[in-house]
């Protein structure tokens, strides 16, 4: 079983679900405010072309697409931290702590620690 593949099945859905994410606000982690559409639908579109490049490219050969998948773990990376800067300057946006801050950190490492075990066989 390739976990590998699984997981950027896995994420690749969950960043195709970037827009309904932002409709479920639990605790204020996922959606900024004052709302910004125009914003929100760039992410979205980011997103779910990421995500489906994921999902159709990068599972199907993991080692075919090292260089994507460097630039999502990365990305995520540099996103999830610019965010919790700006969670820790504005008070209002302390609830993605728990949403999308972590979201993005858990997918990088995940995706980081498995692909450094297929590059190792």
């Amino acid at each position: 079983m390739n976990y590998l593949k699984i997981s950027l099945i896995g994420f690749g859905i969950v960043f195709c679900s970037v827009y309904g994410l932002f409709q479920i606000n639990l605790f204020g982690g996922w959606a900024w405010s004052p709302s910004q559409p125009e914003y929100q639908l760039m992410i979205v579109g980011i997103y779910f072309v990421m995500g489906l490049m994921m999902i159709f490219q990068a599972a199907r050969d993991p080692l075919e697409h090292v260089l994507f998948i460097r630039f999502v773990i990365y990305s995520s990376l540099v996103h999830g931290f610019i965010m919790f800067g700006q969670a820790l300057i504005d008070t209002a946006e302390r609830g993605h702590f728990f949403g999308d801050i972590p979201a993005l950190i858990i997918a990088a490492v995940v995706l980081e620690v498995l692909l450094r075990k297929e590059l190792s066989k």
